[in-house]
Parts: C-alpha cells; structure tokens; sequence
C-alpha cells in the first residue's frame, strides 16, 4: 500500500508544478493569452482526477503480474499526459 500512496503523491505532485507553471504564466507573462492558460488549468484538474481514480482501482488481480503491470502502463500514462500539458504550456507564450 506504501507504493500506492507515493503513487497519489507524484500525480498530486507532479499536477500541481504544471498548475504553478501555468499560473506563472498567467500572471507575469505581458500580453498572456489568460482564457488559454484557464482551460489548461482545467484541464490540469481533470487529468489530475482521472489519474488518481485509476491510482484506486486495483485491475489485473485474475492474472498473474496483472496488477504490476496495470501500475507501470499507470506511470508511463502520467508521463505521457505531463509531457503533453507541458508542451501546451509551451505552446502558450
């Protein structure tokens, strides 16, 4: 279960420095594009949920390796989304 919660804790983590990022943006950049930088935020939040309802979910438990498997498709996924919200960050300004 301890893997599980540092699980929690680097989506939380790693969410909240793209959000921090983006407010960044939102506030010292001149001439931001704000309605931009709000729907990533947004969309920041909702990757944010996604990933820790799937954290929750223990899948994969009638296969052997099942469930470790389930965990590192789960890390690559949140690599993958943090790479993509940080290149619409990117993208902004």
């Amino acid at each position: 279960m301890s893997s599980r919660r540092k699980l929690k804790k680097n989506i939380i983590t790693t969410m909240d420095l793209l959000c921090v990022d983006c407010l960044f943006y939102k506030i010292f950049a001149t001439g931001a594009d704000k309605e931009a930088a709000d729907k990533i935020i947004i969309h920041i939040v909702e990757t944010q949920n996604e990933l820790l309802k799937r954290a929750k979910v223990n899948e994969g438990k009638d296969m052997k390796g099942g469930v470790k498997a389930y965990y590192k498709k789960l890390r690559v996924d949140i690599q993958e989304q943090a790479n993509a919200i940080a290149r619409e960050i990117m993208s902004l300004g």
